[in-house]
């Protein structure tokens, strides 16, 4: 029997398939203890008290080589990537990179899907950068020394600083934008989803698409006189730690829990007008934050709200049928998927525990878990999610939650964001809002349907109607 390939697990923003190469860029992702850190301030003098260092970027985007290429080229299978873009004044621009080209090598590294993660990760601002092309089949020695990652400028409205917070020994970066208009002002906390892209980007100029998500709602809330913060998971940009494949739950949650600490002590920050917004998994970890700082409210976009397992259980039912497989095929297909969930997340075995106890699941075990891990993550992180009980921080905290579904997300659903709303309103009457968002697909895009956002997946066009929503909420929730 085939096993369904998981058309999108783990909540995750979704990862370009062309690669924008900078340190972040780990081509592996794609989808314990809790140290307390003391924070560091920041200031409104950029980057006065920050030591953690700016990464640099190749400044080029990647893709497959095509057979036709191959072929011309007489390249063997999984050697090279074709430059898709190259962004003007960075590293591969400087060095001669063109659009077309067929990198064979970086710095020595053989070129090919997976391959030079670690390398850029290693790249210094700064140091000479080698790259081996071929150009109209003939190979040519680019070089250039790497050239710093652009910082997002801001705009008259608003500051941005580049500072860090400390989690677990490691320094995170952390990256807040600040009105220019004197006083005290409302904040806008923002946890991405779980993909290792960077958010270290220009806000004003976000389209929404898979470089910039979230850009477009971040910009508006930065450019209405609000503080925004967001924080470089471990491994991640600038950020150390790491790397990203081998985080648990635990660990990279504690990187929100330093920066809501370096926020709450800002001199800028309305301390009783705090929001978080969590987007995808980003709504997974914000119950937990927020059931620590008293914060004014919650706002959770495509998320899951009942444990782990029956997540996974449904939505490999539900987008195996969307995707046309049979139902006869699905329902054969759950017995097996039910018993694999049930054994790693609950039972906690290993695939070479599964493969020794249980031989006939053997060869779906390895497919699904290879190498113990799960969509990009040891086993260990999907175990800690599938142990939060993420009701109760819900019913523990103090201020309101906006649970949005999009009606195109094929990735959640109603039943959990009700439950959101549900379990707050049972604690705290009124405190709740569930929304069914019309026309709005997992990444905010303008899909009609969960079928047409299938099909479509990352390639919409950015849709406003949450960041209307959600603004509208915060100032609500902020008169009362």
């Amino acid at each position: 029997m085939k096993r369904l390939p998981f058309l999108l697990t783990a909540l995750c923003s979704v990862l370009p398939v062309a690669l924008f190469a900078s340190p972040d860029s780990s081509a592996s992702g794609r989808p314990v203890t809790m140290l307390d850190a003391l924070p560091i301030l920041f200031s409104r003098t950029a980057n006065a008290a920050d030591t953690l260092p700016r990464k640099g970027t190749l400044g080029a985007s990647f893709g497959p080589v095509s057979e036709d290429v191959r072929a011309a080229n007489s390249l063997q299978p999984g050697v090279g990537l074709v430059v898709t873009t190259v962004a003007a004044g960075l590293t591969a621009d400087k060095a001669g990179l063109k659009a077309g080209d067929v990198l064979i090598s970086l710095n020595g590294t053989e070129a090919g899907p997976g391959r030079l993660g670690a390398v850029i990760r290693d790249l210094k601002t700064g140091q000479e950068i080698t790259f081996v092309v071929l150009r109209n089949k003939e190979s040519k020695t680019l070089k250039a020394n790497y050239t710093e990652k652009p910082r997002d400028p801001g705009n008259s409205n608003y500051d941005v600083i580049y500072s860090h917070v400390v989690s677990n020994g490691a320094r995170m970066r952390t990256i807040i934008t600040l009105p220019k208009k004197p006083g005290r002002h409302p904040v806008l906390f923002f946890i991405q989803g779980f993909s290792p892209i960077s958010y270290d980007f220009t806000l004003e100029t976000a389209t929404g698409d898979v470089n910039s998500l979230d850009g477009p709602i971040l910009f508006e809330f930065a450019n209405s006189n609000y503080v925004t913060v967001r924080v470089e998971k471990p491994g991640v940009g600038d950020s150390e730690g790491g790397p990203f494949e081998t985080m648990d739950f635990t660990t990279e949650l504690d990187i929100y829990r330093q920066a809501m600490k370096q926020t709450m002590e800002h001199p800028a920050v309305d301390k009783d007008n705090v929001f978080i917004f969590g987007h995808s998994m980003g709504g997974s970890f914000g119950p937990v934050v927020a059931s620590e700082f008293p914060v004014k409210g919650l706002a959770i976009y495509g998320s899951a709200m009942r444990t782990w397992f029956e997540y996974m259980l449904d939505i490999t039912r539900y987008q195996g049928l969307l995707a046309g497989r049979s139902a006869a095929d699905t329902d054969e297909m759950m017995r097996i998927s039910a018993r694999l969930f049930a054994l790693v997340f609950f039972e906690k075995m290993s695939v070479e525990d599964i493969k020794a106890k249980y031989p006939e699941l053997a060869s779906e075990a390895q497919q699904t878990f290879p190498n113990n891990t799960f969509s990009g993550k040891t086993l260990a992180f999907w175990r800690e999610l599938n142990d939060t009980n993420f009701p109760r921080y819900l019913a523990q905290m103090k201020g309101h939650v906006l649970a949005v579904r999009g009606q195109s997300d094929f990735v959640t659903y109603d039943l959990c964001h009700q439950l959101m709303a549900d379990t707050v309103n049972a604690a705290r009457p009124g405190y709740g809002r569930f929304v069914s968002l019309p026309n709005s697909d997992h990444l905010f895009h303008t899909w009609a349907t969960e079928k047409e956002a299938q099909v479509g997946y990352s390639r919409g066009k950015f849709n406003p109607a949450f960041t209307k929503l959600m603004m509208s909420w915060t100032k609500e929730i902020m008169s009362r």
